[in-house]
């Protein structure tokens, strides 16, 4: 028989090993359901219901129960940069999805999230989504991603239509958005490399 859970705290660390000192790699926030997969003395590996996420958190920080919890509800916004600007200033955080702390995918998948739109949790997964938009014709609300010299997708924003990106890199911050990239008019360097538009 399936086991689930509901998170009952605001935060709860997802972790890559059933320890404290493992790396976080996500958070489920309040009433998140998520479904058991294995059993560990004090740690359960369980699958978020929402993005299917796997990792590990504390068997203290879960309401239990045999039954399938409704899904959270979807935000009614319908403004992307306008809910990313209320994170603006939040540090950047590995794994995080709270004001307190957020990394860049985790922005995009709350804001939209809010939103009404259902996107993965990494960035690699976000690029997959939706349809591409040439530079050319980027709007508010698109998605640029960022690619390493290998061609990974390593980052994500959210375009404000307007020559700038609201992104999670170090903090929460507005940046210039160019066709090569993002661009940091101190130093008139690329710190990112522009991937690709995606429009979901």
């Amino acid at each position: 028989m399936k086991q689930y859970g509901t998170v009952f705290l605001s935060a709860v660390p997802m972790r890559a090993l059933p320890s404290h000192k493992s790396e976080m790699v996500n958070q489920l926030l309040q009433d998140d359901g998520v479904e058991i997969l294995d059993v560990q003395p004090e740690w359960l590996k369980v699958r978020s219901l929402y993005d299917g996420y796997e990792g590990w958190v504390s068997d203290k920080q879960l309401r239990l129960s045999n039954d399938c919890p409704p899904e959270p509800p979807m935000g009614n916004e319908s403004d992307p940069v306008a809910v990313a600007e209320q994170y603006l200033d939040a540090p950047y955080l590995w794994g995080g999805r709270t004001i307190m702390g957020i990394d860049c995918s985790g922005l995009v998948q709350v804001v939209f999230r809010a939103c009404g739109k259902r996107l993965p949790r990494d960035a690699s997964q976000q690029a997959q989504c939706g349809v591409a938009v040439p530079f050319s014709e980027i709007k508010s609300g698109d998605l640029a991603f960022f690619s390493n010299p290998e061609g990974k997708i390593i980052h994500v924003g959210i375009a404000d239509g307007d020559g700038g990106i609201i992104h999670s890199s170090g903090y929460v911050h507005r940046a210039t958005l160019d066709p090569t990239g993002i661009l940091d008019i101190r130093t008139g360097t690329y710190s990112h490399h522009l991937d690709r538009i995606r429009r979901v």
